[in-house]
């Protein structure tokens, strides 16, 4: 298995060595693993994020360890990249040099408030989760049009303090999950939720499925920003992709995407067929 969303301690707000990332994945029997830093440009979160002038170093680091654990596990190269408009033609000048294997895109901000941080507690708890959502999904929509990415970062990630958004909302989710599918990009299945108040994945079961209805492609993704959260709550989150229809998850190299078969078990084909039923 893979897990395609691991931080550095170059973003400023994790732990560990990239080497301990990558043998705690090697422990965890994954096939792959994807480094997948902050690159934030966004005046209010530069500082939980590495420098433009550190992304070569970052680059050549993953490369290194890629060709180090050749024998034992793919390494792959990526960049979450948060959006922010002012910003955008930046980002693309950044990252022009490099080869990356992935560019996934994530909404952190909006106007100067970070959604996902506890110490904007008291700016976003002034807002309506309603007009969060909303807000939020303008600017998921403008990054989805504006900006040349591959997977779609904690799809649902306004719901991370426990607070959800009007069931109104499901259905305006639908548009943004037709643009996502017609673009060709792959939503990730964030599993960091079951440590944050939302306690469920990123995206929910319901959004899942409709991406599955949109045919939509899905990645894994650990979120890790210490070396232990490698690979977390996976089982959890392979019984509801394979409950929810999909068979496969994908990975990518130089931004192409290819499968990687989910295994189904006997057990597992008959916990499907009974509605997940041990």
């Amino acid at each position: 298995m893979i897990d395609y969303h691991v931080h550095t301690s170059l973003c400023n707000h994790a732990n560990g060595t990239m080497d301990q990332y990558i043998q705690n994945a090697i422990a965890a029997g994954l096939t792959e693993i994807c480094f997948l830093d902050h690159l934030t440009l966004h005046e209010s979160g530069k500082h939980l994020s590495m420098t433009p002038e550190y992304v070569p170093f970052y680059y050549q680091s993953v490369r290194q360890l890629a060709h180090t654990y050749r024998n034992h596990i793919r390494v792959k190269a990526g960049l979450e990249i948060d959006y922010d408009p002012k910003n955008a033609h930046n980002v693309k000048k950044i990252i022009a040099p490099f080869d990356f294997d992935v560019i996934g895109g994530s909404v952190h901000f909006i106007d100067r408030v970070n959604i996902v941080s506890s110490k904007d507690t008291e700016a976003r708890e002034n807002e309506s989760i309603d007009t969060i959502c909303e807000n939020y999904l303008l600017l998921l929509d403008k990054m989805i049009e504006n900006m040349d990415i591959d997977i779609i970062c904690h799809l649902d990630i306004f719901k991370k303090f426990g607070r959800r958004p009007s069931a109104e909302f499901e259905k305006k989710f639908d548009e943004i999950l037709s643009k996502i599918s017609y673009k060709g990009l792959t939503v990730e299945l964030n599993t960091s939720g079951y440590n944050h108040k939302a306690n469920e994945f990123y995206p929910a079961a319901s959004l899942l499925k409709k991406c599955h209805e949109k045919d939509i492609r899905m990645t894994l993704g650990s979120d890790a920003h210490q070396p232990h959260q490698v690979a977390r709550h996976f089982d959890k989150a392979i019984d509801l992709l394979l409950k929810t229809g999909f068979r496969h998850v994908s990975a990518f190299t130089h931004r192409k995407p290819y499968d990687i078969p989910l295994k189904i078990s006997n057990h597992e084909i008959l916990k499907i067929q009974n509605g997940g039923a041990s």
